[in-house]
């Protein structure tokens, strides 16, 4: 397949995932959950200490510091999907394992996991979001960070695997956004660092194949409910799902394929610890949030 072809084997399949956007458009209003971020953790300090995040995020706006922050952090965290997890999620010890290191890497949700931290540690608000396709037999998901920013009064997407945020056009696109312009086919693309989003149609045919991930992963999304250094043990899943959509019922049939998939094939540990994790997801009703999310902290 040459490049002309494959170009237009992502375009086909933004067609298609947009489609399935617009045929799901409204998103169940949940419970009003009001997420906690917390700036005052003191391992903050030393990640201030260690390194030079005040200086990197400079002066200006919250999107302008954090997206600063996210493409100085990308092309220093190397990538490795099929990393374990096995490193604590948290900012200081992710970045003492692989910052600048060309032998190891790590996954989406850990680089989140770092941005999130060094946007806490500067007063800025920002969470993790898993963007998750509508397949259950779809393996494959993504991670991002949101950023409040107050001077435009909204949430806006960042991508510390690849540095990129999301325009329409004009102001800089939250995750909810993001899925209603795929939605209705409308110009949006990603933009990744030395691109200028004026030039949006030019932005939209370059990017097509990152365009169509985005699309695919723009399904439902999940949110943790604290956001702050490492992963309380208060905190919980928040899902934000589109109306007819089962989260508990998905979760358990792509925990079920998966097993299919490993048995026979994967160590038993790992066999055994998705057995445990489907029990966990048969027993625990998923706490649905809704799109007040995408409201202000401030308030």
């Amino acid at each position: 397949m040459n490049k002309q072809e494959s170009q237009q084997m992502d375009a086909l399949l933004l067609d298609i995932y947009c489609g399935i956007l617009f045929n799901a458009p409204q998103m169940v209003e949940g419970e009003n959950i009001p997420m906690e971020y917390r700036f005052d953790c003191p391992e903050f300090s030393q990640l201030k200490e260690k390194y030079p995040i005040q200086k990197v995020a400079g002066k200006g706006g919250d999107f302008e510091r954090a997206l600063r922050l996210c493409r100085w952090l990308a092309p220093r965290l190397k990538h490795q999907s099929d990393y374990d997890n096995h490193i604590p999620c948290n900012s200081l010890a992710l970045l003492e394992y692989c910052f600048e290191k060309d032998d190891v890497g790590i996954n989406c949700l850990n680089k989140a996991k770092i941005l999130v931290e060094c946007c806490l540690a500067l007063g800025i608000y920002a969470r993790r979001v898993r963007i998750m396709p509508a397949s259950p037999y779809d393996g494959d998901n993504h991670v991002v960070t949101e950023i409040f920013d107050r001077r435009r009064n909204k949430w806006i997407a960042l991508d510390p695997t690849t540095g990129g945020y999301f325009s329409a056009g004009d102001a800089p696109l939250s995750c909810l956004e993001l899925r209603q312009a795929f939605a209705e086919h409308a110009p949006v693309s990603v933009v990744l660092n030395r691109q200028n989003p004026a030039k949006l149609a030019q932005l939209c045919a370059r990017n097509v194949e990152l365009n169509a991930y985005y699309a695919k992963n723009s399904f439902f999304f999940t949110f943790d409910s604290v956001s702050a250094f490492g992963t309380p043990e208060e905190s919980i899943f928040l899902y934000v799902v589109p109306q007819g959509f089962d989260a508990q019922r998905t979760g358990v049939r792509s925990l079920s394929y998966l097993l299919e998939l490993c048995r026979g094939q994967a160590p038993d540990s790992v066999v055994q610890g998705i057995e445990k994790r489907t029990e966990q997801v048969k027993n625990d009703t998923p706490r649905v949030a809704s799109t007040a999310l995408w409201d202000s902290p401030l308030a």
